[in-house]
C-alpha cells in the first residue's frame, strides 16, 4: 500500500458527516490538484450513521490513557492509526462543524518507539476540539430521515449474532434490515455429561438417566491450540464416554488440521544425517488424543498439542491424523535427498 498524505485522510471522513456522500476538500492554490469539487455516494445513510455511532464510543482500546474519567472529553467521532515502524501517528475526528486531522512524527521518517495514534496524536485532537468547539450548540448527529431500514434488535455481545439458547446477556444494537447478517449465535454448544461433568455422551451412548445437559464454548481448533500453547485456561469439553462404540467419521465434521508439515510440499534431507521432522495439528475442543499414521501405518498416539517427530526417508509420504472421535485428515509430501 502507498503512503497517505496528510491532506488525504480527512476527506474520507466527510462521507460520514454528509450522510454517506464524499466531498473532496478544496485546498488553497498551492495544494490544488489534490482533488476536485463534487461528491459521490459511497455509503448508505444507515451505514454512515452507524459508522459515526461506532466511532463515538469511548469504551475502546484506543482511548488515551487517563481520559476515561476526564470531564473534558469532547463529543466527537474519531479514529487513530500508527504506521509500521512507528513513523507516523494519526488521529482524525469530526463533529457537526469540524473535521480535524492530527499527524505526529519526524519529517525525516525516523520511527519513535513511544509514538502511537492513541496516546500521542489523540490528546492533541481532543485539545483542538475543546478549544474550537467545546459544548457545541449545533448538537450531535441524529438518525437521518433517509435511513428507513435502520432498526434495533437483540444481539449476543460475544459474536454480534442473534442470541442463541446459551446467550445469557443479550444487548440491544442497531441493524440494517436486509443487510445485517441474521444468524443464530453458536459461541456455545450443548453437551451431555454425567452429573459430575467428567464424561461426555453422544446420542448413541447417552444413558437413560444420570446425565446432565451443559453448555461449553464452541471454540475453533486454532483457538484451542492458541489457548493451550499460551497456557490460557478455558472450559474444555470432558472426554467422551470410553464405552461408546460409535465411530464419528468425517461426515459433516472437521478432523484435526495438520499444521506441520505442509500439504504438497517438497522437503530435502541430508542422506547421511537426516534431521527429524515434526508433526503437529490443531484439534477441536472435545479431542483428548490424536493418532498419527505414516503411509497408512500407525506411528504414534499423542495429545493434540504434542509435537511428534519422525526420521524421514526419500519418497512420497502420506501423513494422516485421526482424533479419538474417528475424524481424520490427510496430507501428502515428497521427501528427496539433497
Amino acid at each position: 500500500m502507498g503512503e497517505l498524505k496528510f491532506t488525504s485522510p480527512p476527506a474520507p471522513l466527510l462521507k460520514r458527516r454528509r450522510g454517506g456522500e464524499v466531498w473532496v476538500v478544496y485546498f488553497p492554490p498551492f495544494l490544488q490538484g489534490e482533488g476536485a469539487r463534487g461528491g459521490v455516494t459511497l455509503l448508505s445513510p444507515e451505514a454512515a450513521y452507524l459508522v459515526t455511532h461506532t466511532l463515538t464510543q469511548i469504551t475502546r482500546p484506543d482511548l488515551p490513557n487517563n481520559f476515561d474519567n476526564s470531564y473534558h472529553l469532547p463529543r466527537i467521532a474519531w479514529k487513530t492509526g500508527t504506521s509500521y515502524g512507528r513513523r507516523d501517528a494519526w488521529s482524525i475526528g469530526y463533529n457537526q462543524r469540524y473535521t480535524i486531522g492530527v499527524w505526529v512524527g519526524n519529517f525525516s521518517g525516523v520511527g519513535v518507539a513511544e509514538l502511537s495514534g492513541a496516546n500521542t496524536a489523540t490528546p492533541l485532537l481532543f485539545q483542538l476540539f475543546n478549544v474550537l468547539d467545546y459544548n457545541s450548540p449545533t448538537g450531535w448527529f441524529r438518525v437521518p430521515k433517509q435511513a428507513t431500514r435502520l432498526s434495533m434488535r437483540l444481539i449476543c455481545p460475544e459474536t454480534g449474532d442473534v442470541p442463541g439458547e446459551f446467550c445469557q446477556n443479550p444487548v440491544t444494537d442497531y441493524s440494517i434490515m436486509g443487510v445485517s447478517r441474521y444468524r443464530r449465535c453458536q459461541h456455545r454448544k450443548a453437551i451431555f455429561t454425567n452429573t459430575s461433568g467428567t464424561i461426555s455422551y453422544c446420542a448413541q451412548c447417552l444413558p437413560d438417566s444420570g446425565f446432565v445437559r451443559r453448555s461449553y464454548p464452541n471454540l475453533a481448533p486454532e483457538v484451542v491450540a492458541f489457548y493451550q500453547s499460551r497456557h490460557i485456561p478455558f472450559e474444555a469439553v470432558p472426554p467422551h464416554n470410553p464405552a461408546c462404540e460409535r465411530v464419528f467419521g468425517n461426515s459433516g465434521q472437521v478432523g484435526p488440521q495438520i499444521t506441520s508439515l505442509n500439504n504438497g510440499s517438497e522437503y530435502f534431507i541430508n542422506p547421511k544425517q537426516p534431521a527429524e521432522m515434526e508433526l503437529s495439528c490443531q484439534a477441536a475442543n472435545d479431542v483428548q488424543l490424536v493418532f498419527w499414521y505414516l503411509n497408512d501405518k500407525l506411528f504414534r498416539k499423542a495429545k493434540p498439542t504434542e509435537g511428534v517427530f519422525f526420521k524421514p526417508r526419500p519418497g512420497t509420504l502420506k501423513i494422516s491424523c485421526a482424533d479419538d472421535k474417528g475424524r481424520s485428515s490427510d496430507i501428502r509430501i515428497l521427501i528427496q535427498n539433497e
